[in-house]
């Protein structure tokens, strides 16, 4: 069948041209999605929520991204089920859509790794080295 006669179809109103029910992207998480990203939580430090509105391909998503600026990136039931996720586990959860995304992911997929640095290996403050 061409897209005339799909469109031909629809404008009759045959159920044939119709779809029959929520496509596979648009269906809300699952459990095992959001195993996935407890399980991301757990495993890696430093982590922060990016929630991601919903388009038209796909469905409103939770973008998990851990200190080293790996990410993942899963489907969410919606706002509140992404809330529990990150209540559940004390992070925080931003709206991507108004924060946009952190630098330190970008710098994941480019291959760059930012070092950490703790307050140990800063030199000393002027002033405190002459002990004034």
């Amino acid at each position: 069948m061409g897209f005339q006669d799909r469109m031909k179809a629809w404008f009759r109103g045959e159920p044939s041209a119709r779809k029959r029910g929520p496509s596979p992207s648009t269906t809300p998480a699952n459990r095992a999605a959001t195993a996935e990203l407890k399980s991301f939580i757990e495993d890696r430090e430093g982590v922060e929520a990016f929630l991601e509105p919903p388009t038209t391909i796909y469905p409103m998503t939770l973008l998990l991204v851990a200190g080293d600026g790996e990410y993942l990136r899963r489907p969410v039931a919606d706002r509140d089920h992404a809330h529990k996720v990150c209540e559940d586990h004390a992070i925080p959860m931003y709206d991507a859509a108004k924060v946009g995304y952190p630098r330190r992911m970008r710098d994941y997929e480019r291959g760059i790794r930012g070092d950490s640095v703790s307050l140990d290996e800063l030199p000393p403050w002027p002033g405190e080295a002459d002990g004034g």
